[in-house]
């Protein structure tokens, strides 16, 4: 990926992790807690930004379809590597109307298996 790439995804990585940190408040965020954290994703996002994406998103960035700067367009796993050491510490979905899974499958089964709120994820799974 490019190098102005990355660092334009920069700003989906600390948008992302607003999002995270305010999770109780806002409970729309989830997590599925039965699949390994690494499974899946599209872009890990580390403390410096983009640590690296599939090809098919390098692809729809380089196309316009996504939004480096916004992440606008983007749909689908992110993850997330808290540490920089170049594996996923955590995952979450960009997915359905306005980006999020619908409240009642976040919360519509138990908490630390399957689609799960984050908040209850990190409550009582972690």
């Amino acid at each position: 990926m490019k190098g102005t790439t990355r660092f334009g995804l920069a700003g989906l990585a600390a948008a992302s992790a607003i999002v995270l940190a305010a999770g109780p408040s806002l409970a729309t965020e989830c997590v599925n807690a039965s699949k390994p954290s690494q499974a899946g994703i599209q872009v890990l996002l580390g403390p410096s930004g983009i640590e690296w994406s599939t090809a098919g998103v390098a692809t729809r960035i380089s196309q316009g379809l996504i939004d480096p700067d916004t992440g606008a367009g983007f749909h689908g796993l992110i993850g997330f590597d808290f540490d920089g050491d170049g594996t996923v510490d955590f995952q979450t979905f960009v997915v359905g109307r306005d980006d999020e899974i619908p409240e009642l499958a976040q919360f519509n089964g138990p908490s630390c298996h399957g689609i799960t709120n984050v908040a209850i994820y990190f409550a009582e799974c972690v």
